[in-house]
């Protein structure tokens, strides 16, 4: 679809207004409503505003001569998840210049490890002035969105520029539409403007037309978080990896992947129970914020055990963790490797009601997993697991026997982790199609540009 395809987002439309300051008002306005929030985190927290110039779009200014699609992945699950679509896109076209921002913190550490910290930006307020002094220094052929996140303001200035918009591996859930329903006043221009959504499923595509974005504009391509998913095994690897974090060849690992509070403590009740029983089991706690790592710290000395940070571990000469010691891992971009060296992990963010968090990954490794009734984010999964019988649900109160269920019968454990792996394994292919679109559009752009207005 190019731009005569869909006049309501071509240059010039009655729409292309560009960013608006009558935004900036209204963001003023809820900004100074929420100078408590900020005073709280700021006084109390210890908590600042990092890249706080990029955020008001100084960034740094690249060629405008160059074809460059411009990436927005909020955090770190967006960040890693477009790799694969990164590594295609540059295949495809070795000539062409990829940057990406994030909004949070993490995301900005895991990104600018993945692709370089002089591609790497935090994304602007949507304030007019920083929108539009981000788009003169980055000068985009196109924006792609991760998952969501359609600002107005960005939206609105792309179009003026003849920039188009895509969200790739698109995802609303329920409440989230109730929510954007309410004040579509505001954002529902917004979602005109985007050119192509590739959304993840039916679900999906079903709420945006609810909302009213344009059937023609909607495609379902997958989830590309199936393609994300490193499904590579490599024993001798695994093994030089446990020596290197100092586990005993001996020992089974249980760890415990992006955890909120309470479940850290649910977890080490479960491994103390288990560990009575088989004292060659260890723990490894990942926390979903690693600045977490203090509170973790307490509740593991609260526990009567040793905790152990990663951080330390590696600048300290200890040869090998000991049967009291308790990994906690307080640095970005770790879980993955944590995942590799386990027997059973268990999948955080799902003893709550937060909806879980990846569960693809451990499964993708082959590793036995075990995940709360709180999976609601990650629906699509949790189909293809419950098809498969590829993990299991647990509570609570059912956390520790599952866990010794899976570790005295290691030949159903592995036998499970196979079936969630080949299950994953048959969904991918979403990035090859993401990739096939993101490049039209910018074909389509460039001829645009070459015709002029």
């Amino acid at each position: 679809m190019d731009t005569a395809d869909n006049p309501s987002t071509a240059p010039g439309a009655p729409n292309a207004v560009g960013a608006s300051r009558l935004l900036d008002v209204l963001y003023l306005c809820a900004a100074v409503l929420l100078v408590p929030y900020f005073l709280y985190r700021r006084l109390i927290k210890r908590k600042q505003s990092a890249g706080l110039r990029a955020r008001m779009g100084h960034v740094e200014a690249r060629s405008a001569d160059r074809r460059r699609i411009w990436i927005h992945a909020v955090s770190v699950g967006e960040a890693a998840l477009i790799e694969p679509f990164v590594n295609q896109m540059r295949a495809a076209d070795p000539q062409l210049d990829i940057v990406v921002s994030t909004t949070t913190v993490t995301g900005q550490t895991l990104a600018r490890k993945k692709y370089g910290e002089q591609n790497v930006f935090y994304y602007p307020q949507d304030l007019s002035w920083a929108v539009q002094r981000a788009m003169d220094r980055i000068a985009p052929t196109v924006l792609v969105l991760a998952e969501l996140e359609v600002w107005p303001n960005m939206t609105a200035e792309c179009v003026r520029r003849g920039i188009p918009v895509i969200v790739i591996n698109g995802r609303i859930s329920a409440r989230a539409a109730r929510r954007y329903r309410q004040f579509w006043f505001l954002v529902g221009p917004s979602f005109h403007r985007v050119r192509r959504w590739l959304v993840q499923s039916d679900e999906y595509s079903g709420r945006l037309k609810e909302l009213g974005v344009s059937e023609n504009a909607i495609e379902i391509a997958g989830n590309m978080k199936y393609d994300a998913v490193d499904t590579r095994t490599d024993t001798a690897a695994r093994a030089t990896l446990r020596t290197e974090l100092g586990f005993p060849a001996d020992v089974l690992v249980f760890t415990g992947g992006s955890t909120h509070p309470t479940e850290e403590s649910e977890l080490l009740k479960a491994f103390q129970q288990v560990r009575a029983k088989n004292p060659a089991l260890r723990l490894i706690l990942v926390p979903r914020h690693p600045e977490r790592a203090a509170d973790v710290e307490s509740e593991v000395r609260a526990a009567a055990l040793n905790p152990v940070r990663l951080s330390a571990l590696r600048i300290s000469a200890k040869a090998q963790l000991q049967a009291d010691d308790v990994l906690i891992v307080d640095t970005v971009g770790e879980l993955k490797n944590m995942y590799k060296i386990s027997d059973v992990a268990f999948v955080g963010g799902s003893l709550i009601p937060h909806g879980g968090q990846n569960v693809m990954e451990p499964c993708g490794l082959g590793v036995a997993v075990l995940h709360g009734p709180h999976m609601h984010n990650f629906n699509d999964a949790m189909e293809i697991l419950r098809a498969c019988s590829g993990s299991v649900e647990v509570t609570r109160d059912t956390l520790a026997a599952e866990l010794e269920k899976l570790l005295l019968n290691s030949t159903e454990a592995r036998a499970m982790a196979s079936r969630a792996r080949e299950g994953f394994l048959s969904r991918q292919g979403a990035t090859r199609r993401t990739v096939e679109v993101v490049l039209e559009l910018l074909k389509a752009a460039e001829r645009a540009k070459v015709q002029g207005p």
